[in-house]
């Protein structure tokens, strides 16, 4: 059999893009290896959301080129979100990937992976096959999983809020829901298959169908698959978020008690400029109604910080609005501009100095609020699913017991949790007392 490496960069939504992929592949006679030296074939997952994350591929890039280079017949293939079209280095209009980086030999938008066949066909050794993707939606494919304890089920792909900053609508196309029933199958062969934890993936799967109360609805028929543990939903815009979902998580006790929903900035002009559609105290509204029926759910969001034209003041809201949501955690960046977006062309773009300056302020807030926060768990019990442990790798095997093997979770809230345990323990739900709270992180003892 052939073999592959691939690597993933960016959001949730391309590793499920992946093990779709992985299920084409193997209808090749393709199978995964985690040894560079071995595979014929490289894959790249892209993301495109920063520039910092573009220059990531290429920076990959050169050192899969001496690997192309080592033997004859290796080729390396790139998808996700920089990719706008589906083209080889013999396509006469090719995408500008494939100019910029000659090493590549083909590169595909994920929906069009009913080509990979076609562009692998003078690969030796390739499997005659029939495999035909299903015409539907890429989406439609069954996974092949990497993980079968945690899950990814996409919803939707796409977007058609079209914010300012925001690659995606023109990367990712507009916003396409995937059948309910479709998604139900998949959730429940899941379970079976011994799923703890599934996580609903979507760009917005609060506007999932297009219509109020559809996610909501979803929501309740997946929390209510018999023995599923444990799920998540991300990501979730603001304007489109209600109710109806606060209800579904209050009455299913399987869906985690942690609440993602990024606001992107406090401050209604900005918010406005950014095409949020939203003001800080409509959001401020929302957290205020989710805590009244879920208090003791965590609550994290997504800032940028430098957006074009971002004054002092602007900033000093920012900050001010972060105190007053109260906030458990946060993702932040410094504002990136994106080509084809809107925000791209702004005037008073901020100069790297003053992002540099205030992102350092938004982070010194951040961690400080969440230290606090978590050093209020001290002697608190935590559910953990173990992730992974640093004593568990292709390099030392599965060692049953480590006496310095550390292993990390995260609990219902979200919170990254570590402790000393084994490798046998990945993908269990454990019990952590919590010992050591840090600044964003807990650590505690495992409770047998």
């Amino acid at each position: 059999m052939k073999k592959y490496f691939w690597r993933i960069f960016g959001c949730a939504m391309n590793y499920a893009d992946a093990e779709r992929v992985a299920q084409v592949l193997a209808k090749l006679d393709f199978v995964r290896t985690e040894n560079l030296a071995e595979a014929e074939l490289v894959l790249l997952f892209s993301c495109a959301v920063k520039q910092k994350a573009e220059d990531k591929i290429f920076g990959e890039l050169e050192k899969f080129a001496q690997w192309k280079a080592a033997a004859p017949g290796r080729q390396i293939g790139l998808t996700g979100c920089v990719v706008r079209q589906t083209s080889d280095q013999a396509t006469v209009r090719k995408d500008q990937f494939l100019r910029r980086a000659p090493s590549l030999d083909f590169v595909w938008r994920i929906e069009d992976s009913e080509q990979l066949p076609e562009f692998l066909a003078g690969t030796e050794g390739l499997k005659s096959t029939n495999y035909k993707l299903p015409t539907t939606s890429f989406l439609s494919i069954e996974p092949l999983r990497q993980n079968q304890r945690q899950v990814l089920v996409p919803i939707s792909t796409g977007c058609d809020n079209f914010c300012s900053y925001c690659i995606v609508p023109h990367a990712r196309g507009r916003e396409l829901s995937r059948e309910p029933e479709e998604i139900i199958t998949e959730c429940e062969k899941a379970v079976r298959n011994g799923a703890r934890e599934i996580t609903l993936l979507g760009q917005n799967v609060n506007s999932f169908q297009k219509k109020p109360g559809a996610f909501a609805e979803l929501l309740q028929r997946v929390a209510a698959i018999p023995k599923l543990q444990r799920l998540r939903f991300m990501s979730s815009h603001p304007k489109d978020f209600d109710a109806s979902i606060i209800d579904v998580m209050a009455a299913q006790e399987n869906i985690e008690r942690h609440l993602h929903l990024p606001a992107q900035h406090g401050d209604n002009e900005i918010l406005r400029k950014m095409n949020r559609n939203y003001t800080a105290e409509k959001y401020l509204g929302l957290l205020e109604k989710f805590r009244a029926k879920l208090p003791h759910a965590s609550i994290t969001s997504d800032f940028i910080v430098g957006f074009p034209g971002e004054t002092e003041a602007q900033f000093e809201n920012l900050l001010k609005f972060y105190k007053q949501a109260d906030f458990d955690f946060a993702f932040f960046s410094q504002y990136s501009p994106r080509p084809d977006t809107a925000a791209a062309t702004f005037p008073n773009q901020i100069p790297a100095s003053v992002k540099k300056e205030r992102f350092a302020r938004l982070n010194q807030l951040v961690v400080a609020t969440t230290a606090q926060k978590f050093a209020r768990l001290k002697n608190q019990t935590v559910e953990v699913l173990v992730e992974k442990c640093n004593c568990h790798s292709p390099e030392n095997g599965n060692p049953e017991k480590n006496e310095s093997c550390i292993c990390e979770g995260r609990s219902s809230e979200f919170y990254l949790t570590k402790f000393a345990g084994d490798a046998k323990l990945i993908g269990e739900l454990v019990k952590v007392k919590i010992t050591q709270p840090r600044e964003v992180e807990l650590f505690g003892e495992i409770l047998r």
